[in-house]
């Protein structure tokens, strides 16, 4: 495909590096002449300076003949303009990435015929539905769900007393349902064989049914949890959706702290009946021990403040907290977040271009995940074996090394396949895989022969 990226922040620069590594022909604009170099010197991509509303920049990247445009600067006027001029010069789809999509409130669709997009994508909303989704399991640092939630992919930390740790996977009394699919451990992230011994620093991606990752949680050594309580930093934009969002999930209590004043009264009088709003700041010591944020299990932080994030978890977790949540909006931190042992560290940016790669492949996969920073994809894809009758096994399905079938979903049912396992045409599978081996794992799905 021919895909032009308008904007070389975080969204644009992780989404060009992914669909490059996939030899699609990507150019990207960004009117910063540091950040071309920095993807030229980078990337396999083209980079042109330049305002990407402007009509001429477009055309010199390639836009009247491109298969889909991307618009994901951090001005959403300036992407919105985008979106319109790239339409009228012939690109064929166009995606809207936008802040704030109040913007589009009682005229989304008078919005999307005067400006051509196909899709609009928030980044705010898709962090608030990360936090929440991950909230509602009780254990889990990540969660994504598939085949319309009939599978889940969840990440999890093994207790350090865990009887799972020392012991070959294919040794471990697991519950049915599900596959332990990948390992991180430290920087080395993998996909598993059976003989593999997990430790206890481990993080696990578990793929299974939903009844069957509950199991797997209590047999790995999770703690029974009843009511839990959570406390956000901020009463920002993200702040409030996160906490409308889990006012209605049964057994949470939830506590704002907000150090502007008239915003922390502001959201006290509209969020009086389920949510307890603190003045104060969440950095403060004091504050943290007067109204005992320790015995709270959830902290989640969503200040647009990276440094006032990590310090807010790292007193949370020093007076008790259970489980850290934060916002990365410098991507150079990524990995000092783990370092800090903060539990799980959200990118508005990259949960945006992780679903915009779901739109681009749609044409075979359903649903696409990206874990550990990018160190593996989960997806979706519905099998077109070239009419086989009989389908074919997985054994003899010439799946890469690299590359493991977490679940198989026909009609209602779900299953754990192994090699016997037959894959009949239509069948949706759930595959984990490294990056690298993402087309040839596509190609394997959508061949026509019968081999």
């Amino acid at each position: 495909m021919d895909i032009a990226v308008i904007g070389a922040g975080e969204v644009g620069y992780h989404l060009a590096g992914i669909l490059s590594r996939e030899e699609h022909r990507v150019s990207v604009i960004d009117a910063d002449p540091a950040k071309a170099r920095r993807l030229m010197e980078a990337l396999d991509v083209q980079a042109v300076v330049g305002d990407g509303s402007r009509a001429d920049v477009l055309n010199n990247a390639g836009v009247s003949k491109a298969d889909l445009v991307v618009a994901v600067t951090d001005r959403d006027l300036a992407n919105m303009m985008t979106c319109m001029v790239a339409k009228r010069l012939g690109a064929k789809r166009v995606i809207l990435r936008l802040h704030d999509t109040a913007l589009l409130a009682d005229y989304r669709y008078f919005y999307k015929q005067a400006l051509g997009f196909d899709i609009v994508i928030s980044t705010e909303d898709l962090a608030a539905e990360e936090i929440v989704n991950t909230l509602r399991e009780r254990h889990a640092l990540e969660v994504e769900s598939f085949a319309d939630g009939r599978v889940q992919v969840r990440r999890l930390r093994l207790p350090a007393e865990s009887s799972f740790i020392g012991k070959p996977i294919a040794d471990l009394d697991l519950p049915g349902g599900l596959i332990i699919g990948a390992v991180s451990r430290g920087e080395e992230f993998f996909i598993p064989k059976g003989s593999a011994l997990l430790e206890g620093s481990d993080q696990v991606y578990v793929i299974g049914r939903r009844s069957a990752l509950d199991a797997f949680e209590v047999r790995a050594g999770a703690p029974t949890v009843g009511r839990r309580g959570v406390v956000i930093m901020g009463g920002g934009a993200l702040g409030r959706e996160v906490s409308r969002r889990l006012a209605g999930v049964p057994g949470i209590s939830i506590r704002i702290i907000e150090r502007d004043p008239a915003r922390a009264r502001a959201l006290a009088a509209d969020r009086a009946s389920d949510v307890m709003v603190l003045e104060g700041d969440a950095t403060d010591l004091d504050l943290l021990h007067e109204e005992r944020i320790g015995e709270a299990d959830v902290f989640v932080a969503t200040s647009g403040d990276d440094e006032r994030n990590i310090v807010a978890c790292q007193l949370a977790r020093s007076l008790g907290v259970k489980r850290t949540m934060t916002m990365v909006n410098k991507p150079s931190y990524n990995q000092i977040y783990d370092l800090l042992g903060i539990d799980k560290a959200i990118s508005p940016r990259i949960l945006c271009a992780n679903r915009i790669l779901r739109f681009v492949r749609s044409g075979s996969v359903s649903a696409i995940a990206v874990l550990g920073d990018g160190k593996a994809e989960v997806l979706e894809l519905e099998a077109r074996l070239g009419g086989k009758k009989g389908g074919r096994k997985v054994k003899n399905l010439d799946l890469p090394g690299g590359a493991v079938i977490g679940a198989l979903v026909r009609g209602n049912e779900v299953t754990i396949p192994h090699g016997e396992s037959v894959i009949e045409e239509g069948d949706h599978v759930i595959v984990i895989a490294l990056p690298d081996k993402v087309q040839r794992v596509c190609g394997v799905f959508k061949r026509s022969d019968e081999g």
